[in-house]
C-alpha cells in the first residue's frame, strides 16, 4: 500500500492534549511489558469483527493518522471504524462524557492521563499475553501503566528534540552557549524557538529547567512518582526559574513565541533552531526548510537537558457499548505492522513495536535525531497530582520570562499552588 505523507498543518504539541516523548532509543530493548498472563483479551492477527462498529475519540493532529490507518484495515478485519476529532480538550470532553456513561469505545491519548482516568473510572484494563509483551517497548507500556496494571496500549513513542535550520546553523550545538554563538553569527532575529505564550509551557521549557536541575516529582523506578516531593521550588527548580528570567531578559525565550507562531517563525528563518517534536517535522519539510534533529543542548557545566518522554495509545472506555470488541481490536490493529506502519509514517513517530521500531529508524535521520534527543529523557509523571502542575508552573516560568517575578519568587508561588491542589486531591 502506498504510504501517504499527512499534509495538513498540525497543531502544536500541548501537554493537555498529550504529554511527551520516550527515548526513541530505548525502543530497541526487549524487556517484557507488564500486564497479566492468564487473562489475555487480545486476539490473533486477522480477526473478523463481522461488521461490528467501534468509535474512536482523537485529537486535530492524531485523527487524520488514525483514520488513515483504519481506512487501510477496516476492510481485512470486516470492521466499522468511526475515528471523530477534537481539536482541544480532549481529556475533559472524555471525561465529561464517561460520567454520563456516554463517550466512545476508544480514546486516543498520552501517559500522563493514566492516573486520572483511572481514578474516574475512564480506563478499562488491558492484559498483554506473550507475544504482545515481548513485541511492544516496556518503558512505552510501564508509561500507561497504574499500580503494576496496563490501561493504554502504545502504539508510537515521542520526546522533544532541537531542530536545526542547517543553512543557518550548519553544526549541531554541544551546549547552550554554543547555540547562542551559532545563532548570533547566523544574524537572526532570535537564537531560538520554544513556545511559550503567555500563559507559559512547561513541556517545551522541561528540556532547559532539568538542565538547571529542575524537577517535579520525586522518582523511583520501581515505586514510580512521589506526589509529596513536590521539587518546583527545590534548589533546582529556582536555578531554573532564575535561568528563565536571565534569558526572558536576553530576549532569548519570550511570551510572544506561542503554540501559533512558533512553527512560522522558525520557517520563515527567523531563528535557527526549534525545540519541538515530530509533530512539527511535516510543516518544516512542506516549507522547504532543509533540517536537521539533533539533542537539545544542556547549560555549561550543568545536567544534560532532559525531555520528557512520551506516548500515544489506545485507552478503552470500561462503558463503551463496545468494550469487548474495543479491546481485541486495540490489541490486534497495535500488533498489525502494515497498522502501525502508517500510523508511523504519516504521523513522523517511532512505534512502540519493536520489529516495526527498528525498520521504522534504519537511514531514518530524523529518527536518529530524537533518539539521541531522547537519550536523557524522563518518564512523563502520570500520576493525578501532574494535573496540579502545568497551571502554575506555566505561570511560574511566563512571570520569570517576563521579568514580573524573580525565579525564587515565582517557583516558591507556583510550589504553594501545586502544594495546595494536591492536598485538596488527596482529601476528594
Amino acid at each position: 500500500m502506498q504510504r501517504k505523507q499527512t499534509t495538513s498543518t498540525p497543531l502544536l504539541f500541548h501537554p493537555r492534549a498529550w504529554g511527551a516523548g520516550i527515548a526513541a532509543s530505548a525502543l530497541l530493548a526487549t524487556s517484557a511489558c507488564g500486564g497479566g498472563d492468564d487473562d489475555s483479551n487480545s486476539s490473533d492477527e486477522g480477526t473478523d469483527f463481522d461488521g461490528q462498529e467501534l468509535v474512536i475519540w482523537a485529537d486535530e493532529t492524531q485523527g487524520p493518522i488514525i483514520n488513515d490507518a483504519i481506512e487501510a484495515v477496516q476492510a481485512d478485519y470486516n470492521i466499522d471504524v468511526e475515528v471523530k476529532e477534537y481539536a482541544e480538550e480532549l481529556q475533559e470532553s472524555y471525561l465529561a462524557a464517561i460520567e454520563q456513561d456516554e463517550g466512545p469505545d476508544i480514546v486516543v491519548g498520552a501517559p500522563d492521563w493514566a492516573g486520572a482516568l483511572v481514578s474516574a473510572g475512564g480506563a478499562e484494563p488491558i492484559f498483554l499475553d506473550d507475544k504482545q509483551r515481548d513485541a511492544i517497548n516496556s518503558t512505552a507500556v510501564s508509561a500507561y501503566t497504574v499500580d503494576g496494571q496496563v490501561y493504554g496500549f502504545p502504539y508510537a513513542v515521542e520526546n522533544l528534540g532541537l531542530i536545526r535550520n542547517t543553512e543557518l546553523a550548519p553544526e549541531q550545538p554541544e551546549t547552550f552557549d554554543d547555540l547562542l554563538a551559532d545563532a548570533e553569527a547566523a544574524g537572526t532575529d532570535r537564537s531560538l524557538i520554544v513556545p511559550q505564550g503567555k500563559d507559559g509551557d512547561p513541556y517545551h521549557a522541561y528540556p532547559l529547567y532539568s538542565s538547571m536541575g529542575g524537577y517535579l516529582f520525586g522518582y523511583d523506578p520501581s515505586e514510580g512518582f512521589d506526589a509529596d516531593d513536590i521539587g518546583i521550588d527545590s534548589q533546582g527548580g529556582i536555578d531554573a526559574l532564575e535561568k528563565f528570567a536571565e534569558l526572558g531578559a536576553d530576549d532569548v525565550l519570550s511570551t510572544s513565541v506561542n503554540h501559533e507562531n512558533a512553527f512560522e517563525l522558525f520557517t520563515e528563518g527567523d531563528a535557527p533552531y526549534l525545540i519541538s517534536g515530530p509533530w512539527a517535522i511535516n510543516t518544516v519539510r512542506d516549507a522547504g526548510v532543509d533540517f536537521e534533529v539533533g539533542a537539545i543542548p544542556g547549560f555549561d557545566g550543568q545536567e544534560p537537558a532532559a525531555p520528557f518522554l512520551g506516548a500515544q495509545g489506545f485507552y478503552v472506555n470500561p462503558e463503551g457499548d463496545n468494550k469487548a470488541t474495543a479491546l481485541d481490536f486495540v490489541t490486534t490493529a497495535l500488533m498489525d505492522e502494515e497498522f502501525i506502519d502508517i500510523l508511523a509514517v504519516d504521523g513522523n513517530r517511532v512505534p512502540a513495536h519493536l520489529e516495526a521500531a527498528e525498520s521504522y529508524t534504519d537511514g531514518n535521520d530524523v529518527a536518529a535525531g530524537f533518539a539521541a534527543a531522547g537519550e536523557d529523557a524522563i518518564p512523563m509523571p502520570n500520576i493525578p497530582a501532574m494535573g496540579a502542575v502545568w497551571e502554575p508552573l506555566g505561570r511560574a516560568i511566563a512571570d520569570a520570562v517576563d521579568g514580573a517575578s524573580t525565579g525564587e519568587e515565582a517557583a516558591e508561588t507556583a510550589a504553594q499552588v501545586v502544594r495546595e491542589q494536591v492536598e485538596s486531591q488527596k482529601a476528594e
